[in-house]
């Protein structure tokens, strides 16, 4: 008999714990294939947005050593990786990292992470969305004279996604594929006039690979952590654990084939970023531009190409926020359906099998906070600040999620238990996740960046509070 957890921590225990979520529709299970998990980790990762925004920093600490930067973090992330495929394996759940640590540590550690990972859900969604909607309304104004404001925007994209998650995952999931087509196809044909163009002049070298360019000012440390933070989201695939066929095999795939994917996509995009806008200038210009790649886009293939450019920005984020509502909304369903969060968390639709009452909480979350931020600290400043926030709370969870594996296969699954991939591994990965964090807490810039960590410090004891409330309730999902 398979004693590998099929669906929830409630099929371990054999406790009904929660009775109309037990005989409510539930999640369709089998409807996805190997096709979708990858794209959903791919498009949380918004692969053309991380690398038109986070290479703009990043340049200012390592200047025309990003794409050696991006190499390392490649390395880094992949470690982190391991975890995630290794307990997707053996636990595959729409839960992902809450149903982890439930199993691999304790309920109440369970419910810590459930609790990290909503605040990390629900500020990826205005996060994704504000930044998106602030270009738009420069686009519309730079193409066509109107004066849209971005709020106006913002409300349209969120009702659009609403729609399309409502409608069903496979049918997100399409979208989300078409616009990652777009967005990595022109980034890629882009890349490809680059390294022609530059390489008849013999200006293709390996340089941007090395150390060596990094400034004598420099920070490479920090370059890394942008590097890193920029792949935040591959483990998205996991909250397909059980939507997903075959899901203890397809989930590690999709974990770490969305990771190579991308990883791939950023190593070529940043040098071809480097070279492109030139390596003396770095440092200084690249670090300035407030869009670097629609500078290197008009210089190598026009104003057209630049526009396309532009709109792939607003895909990628538009992608990114569809996937996170989509992975966000079976989490928070998954923590609901073990009694952890009202009972309206479970609601699905009972034709298309959608989460339906998380879909509808977290773009509701999105209009309650995303707007309120934009108009107070104006769309970038909010941007930052959510991004700095999101990275703060899924750098915890990947903590947790590194313990969990390290204990799940030492105490649960002992006879599988391989010292590289269930501890050596884990345990590096959490020291360089511990770092990266305290790195990111300690200086995460000028206001507002600067009031991140006391919002993370506030959340966790928030929740350390409802955790004693919940105490009870917590006793039951305890397993034995």
């Amino acid at each position: 008999m398979d004693d590998r957890l099929s669906s929830s921590p409630s099929d371990l225990t054999g406790v009904p714990l929660n009775s109309e979520a037990a005989s409510a529709p539930v999640l369709k299970k089998g409807t996805l294939g190997l096709r979708h998990a990858v794209v959903i980790s791919v498009a949380v990762m918004s692969p053309a947005a991380s690398i038109f925004f986070n290479t703009i920093p990043q340049a200012g600490l390592v200047g025309a050593a990003i794409p050696f930067c991006f190499v390392i973090g490649f390395i880094v992330a992949l470690l982190v990786a391991n975890q995630y495929s290794e307990m997707s394996r053996e636990l595959p759940s729409s839960g992902s990292a809450y149903t982890f640590v439930l199993v691999g540590l304790n309920a109440r550690w369970g419910f810590l992470t459930g609790w990290i990972g909503l605040a990390g859900i629900a500020v990826g969604v205005p996060y994704s969305f504000i930044l998106m909607s602030a270009n738009v309304q420069d686009l519309v104004i730079r193409w066509f004279g109107l004066n849209v404001h971005w709020s106006i925007w913002y409300l349209i994209a969120i009702g659009i996604a609403f729609a399309i998650c409502s409608i069903g995952i496979r049918q997100s999931l399409s979208v989300d594929l078409t616009l990652l087509a777009f967005e990595m196809g022109i980034c890629l044909v882009l890349a490809a006039i680059i390294v022609l163009h530059v390489g008849a002049q013999g200006g293709l070298t390996a340089a941007p690979f090395t150390p060596s360019l990094v400034p004598a000012n420099g920070n490479l440390i920090g370059g890394v952590i942008f590097a890193v933070l920029s792949f935040i989201g591959f483990e998205t695939a996991a909250t397909l654990g059980e939507e997903t066929n075959n899901p203890h095999r397809n989930i590690p795939r999709a974990v770490f084939g969305s990771m190579v994917v991308v990883g791939i996509f950023y190593i070529i995009m940043a040098y071809v970023a480097t070279i492109g806008y030139g390596i003396p200038h770095m440092a200084t210009g690249y670090a300035n531009d407030a869009a670097p790649f629609d500078t290197i886009s008009r210089r190598f293939g026009g104003n057209i190409f630049a526009g396309l450019i532009d709109i792939v920005g607003i895909f990628s984020f538009f992608s990114a926020a569809l996937a996170i509502v989509n992975g966000g909304a079976r989490i928070i369903y998954t923590v609901g359906r073990d009694g952890l969060l009202p009972g309206w968390t479970t609601l699905t639709h009972a034709r298309r099998s959608t989460p339906i009452g998380a879909i509808t909480a977290l773009c509701l979350f999105g209009l309650l906070c995303g707007l309120p931020l934009g108009f107070f600290m104006q769309p970038i400043n909010a941007f930052g600040f959510l991004g700095t926030l999101d990275a703060l709370f899924i750098l915890l969870i990947y903590i947790l999620v590194n313990v969990s594996c390290i204990l799940f296969f030492l105490h649960q699954r002992r006879e599988q238990f391989r010292w590289l991939r269930h501890m050596v591994i884990p345990v590096v990965s959490t020291v360089l996740m511990v770092g990266i964090f305290l790195a990111s807490a300690i200086s995460p810039g000028p206001a507002p960046l600067s009031y991140t960590p006391f919002v993370v410090i506030l959340w966790v004891a928030l929740g350390a509070g409802v955790l004693y409330l919940l105490r009870h309730k917590l006793a039951a999902l305890t397993l034995h």
